[in-house]
């Protein structure tokens, strides 16, 4: 596994030791507290022990121990197995761009017809109501080969 860690100062640093000391230091108060509070609540009832006090509360947080247990080993898991299954492949790497016949293909035109579509400056495109290209108008055809003006190429169906 790897640990990802930023570049940051002496005081950054000082700063997070005394921030994570200062909520740990809290939290061991609130703890504290609560237990001494359950206790307290528990001495002035003289019928019942403590530890029948707290036996419900102790049932509960050993059950939300047991299922966070469950999770966490379930997510260790899961990590190890994706670890092993795509060891040595980058899924997140872009796709590369497609090539010219994979183009043509996806919209239906021809190889000679995609070579003009990219060269040209300005194209209006035609589509049918199922979202196929119809016609093309081009207003500025390439000045390699044919004069300016308008053009329209029709679409095989």
């Amino acid at each position: 596994m790897m640990i990802v860690q930023t570049p940051r100062s002496a005081l950054a640093a000082a700063l997070d030791g005394l921030l994570t000391t200062l909520a740990w230091a809290a939290f061991g108060f609130l703890f504290a507290s609560g237990v001494h509070s359950i206790m307290a609540g528990t001495a002035h009832a003289a019928a019942s022990p403590a530890v029948s006090r707290l036996l419900p509360d102790a049932q509960a947080l050993l059950a939300y121990a047991l299922v966070a247990a469950c999770i966490g080993l379930l997510l260790s898991v899961w990590a190890c197995y994706n670890a092993v299954r795509f060891s040595g492949l980058h899924r997140r790497r872009p796709p590369g761009a497609p090539g010219p016949e994979t183009l043509a293909r996806h919209f239906g035109v021809s190889l000679a017809q995609l070579r003009i579509l990219r060269t040209s400056r300005s194209l209006l495109i035609h589509h049918t109501d199922e979202g196929r290209i119809s016609m093309i108008d081009f207003a500025q055809r390439p000045a390699e080969d044919a004069e300016p003006g308008h053009m329209a190429l029709q679409m095989q169906q």
